[in-house]
Order: C-alpha cells, then sequence, then structure tokens
C-alpha cells in the first residue's frame, strides 16, 4: 500500500529541469503558483545519439553503429542512453533481462524487468559492449509511458523515469556507473526537447492547470499520463471532456495514450482538470491521483 510518506527515491536522479509555469510553452493563469502547488514542468533536451551517423562521429562511435543500431532506428521510439566509459561484459548483464531478441560477441537487445512493474512495463534495452547502454519503448508506444510515478514527490517534483530506471538496472547488474544520462526519440530526429507538464491530487478535490502550445513551435507528439491509487473515481479532462477515468481499491492504476492536435490544438488555453475521490479517508493511508501531459517538439 503506498502511503503519501517515504516514497521511493532513485539512487540515481536524471536531475530534470524543473521549470516554474511561466516558461515558454507552458503558460498558466496562476503563474505564481510555480511548481509546488500544481502544474510543476520539467524539460528535457533531446540529443542525437553519436553512434547513429551524425556528422563527425569518432571512430569508436561509427563502429557501435556497425554493431545493431540499426536496429534501434528501425523499431525504438523514446529513449535513454549513456556510454559508461568502460568495456561491459555482455555475461554478466544477460542476468537482468527477461527476454533476448538479439545477442552477438558484440552487444545484445531484449527487455528488462523493471522494480514493481509489470511485465508490459518492461522496457527494451540495447548494451554494447563498448559501453553504450541504450533503454526505449517501440515507436509505436506514446511517450507517457515513460513517466515513473513511484518517483512523484510530495513537493511535486519528477525525480526519474522508466526510461532512466532500466538504465541503472543493466548499469547495476554490469558493475558500471551511469554517466551523463541523455534522451533522444528515434522517431523525430529533429525534435529538441522533451516537457513533462505534471499535476497532483493528493486528497478529495479538484485541481487544475491551463496549458498554451505556441504556434511557432513544432509539436511532434502530445500524449498524457493519469495516474491514480485506492481512488473511488479519478478523472482526467481537458476542455472539460473527459480523456480517461480509473476507479481502484486498494491499488494503483495508470492510464496512458496519445492527445490528438484538436484535443490540444495550438494558440489556445486548455485547462486540463484532474478529480480525485477519495475510496476511504484515512489520516495516514489516503489515496491520490497525479497526471501529466508529455510534449515531444522544437522551438521553430
Amino acid at each position: 500500500m503506498r502511503t503519501k510518506i517515504g516514497l521511493k527515491a532513485l539512487a540515481i536522479s536524471i536531475a530534470l529541469v524543473i521549470a516554474a509555469s511561466s516558461v515558454a510553452v507552458y503558460s498558466a493563469t496562476d503563474v505564481e503558483k510555480g511548481i509546488s502547488e500544481g502544474g510543476g514542468n520539467g524539460v528535457i533536451a533531446l540529443v542525437t545519439p553519436p553512434f547513429i551517423g551524425v556528422a563527425g562521429a569518432s571512430p569508436v562511435d561509427v563502429a557501435a553503429q556497425r554493431a545493431g543500431t540499426t536496429y534501434l532506428k528501425e523499431e525504438a521510439g523514446m529513449s535513454a542512453y549513456t556510454n559508461v566509459g568502460e568495456a561491459i561484459d555482455i555475461e554478466k548483464v544477460k542476468t537482468v533481462f527477461r527476454t533476448i531478441e538479439y545477442e552477438t560477441s558484440e552487444y545484445i537487445i531484449g527487455s528488462v524487468p523493471l522494480p514493481d512493474y509489470e511485465e508490459t512495463d518492461d522496457v527494451h534495452v540495447y548494451v554494447h559492449t563498448d559501453g553504450w547502454v541504450v533503454t526505449y519503448y517501440l515507436k509505436e508506444e506514446v511517450v507517457a509511458k515513460m513517466l515513473d510515478w513511484n518517483d512523484y514527490t510530495t513537493d511535486e517534483k519528477i525525480t526519474g523515469t522508466k526510461l532512466e530506471d532500466g538504465v541503472s538496472v543493466v548499469c547495476n547488474a554490469a558493475g558500471v556507473p551511469i554517466r551523463e544520462l541523455k534522451y533522444y526519440d528515434f522517431r523525430y530526429p529533429n525534435a529538441e526537447k522533451l516537457m513533462i507538464i505534471a499535476d497532483a491530487q493528493w486528497t478529495e478535490g479538484t485541481d487544475t492547470f491551463n496549458i498554451k502550445l505556441p504556434g511557432e513551435f513544432v509539436f511532434y507528439d502530445r500524449s498524457y499520463s493519469h495516474y491514480a491509487y485506492d481512488s473511488k473515481v479519478s478523472t482526467l479532462k481537458i476542455d472539460e471532456n473527459e480523456i480517461s477515468s480509473i476507479g481502484c481499491d486498494d491499488y494503483s492504476v495508470t492510464h496512458y495514450g496519445p492527445l490528438s492536435p484538436t484535443q490540444l490544438s495550438l494558440d489556445t488555453f486548455h485547462t486540463v482538470s484532474l478529480w480525485h475521490d477519495e475510496r476511504d479517508p484515512h489520516p495516514r493511508y489516503t489515496g491520490e491521483a497525479f497526471d501529466a501531459i508529455v510534449l515531444v517538439y522544437r522551438e521553430a
């Protein structure tokens, strides 16, 4: 059972840049709330991995490109990656894979389970002996699937993602550190940023924030994540249109899915509202509900 005290904390944080609610992409009518009372958002730069063939790639990176990374281009969506700066023993990391799809003397590709998550949340992983570790969800899956609500703290800061969790699992098995974790979406090579706008309702009631997507930006992907624990009913709406509804009794449920350009159109303020109805209020053990809008975009 989850409580509001002692939420899981990652040993290694991706150090999201948590911005005030007045940042360019996210505009709130209640700007002074900042991130402490709702509408908290994080911006992550999307950086092209050198091993997929960018100009000026080093010989080592080109070698990695020849060894299995074409597969990433074909099937990967949002990803997190690192080069640990030392050789990785494939035999060590194999122990944490649930399934292995491809394996050579140089690299391995498969799926890795995450602590506290079902098999459907397994991350896909590419590991190269040269030190590359890449975790990703498939290109058919929405970006919002990467959110790890177990690491959403009571001060409403996102401290990790499932993709980072996967990198941590692999690096721990290999006995190597995570160095300079970066993100990239293989579907959108021109995308520059990933923005996560998150909100929470810790007690019964409704919380809202307003969001406006500037028309001069290019948005490649819009998606949502909606989490509820021990909630009689929790709903996520955009402009009074229901996007997701959850009912759960002493367990948690997460919904995520795409948002269309109509649901979240440009140059218009949209109101995102999160309703949570406590199932059985208790001074220590109470339900909660979270939501997030996730954007992949480029500032034109």
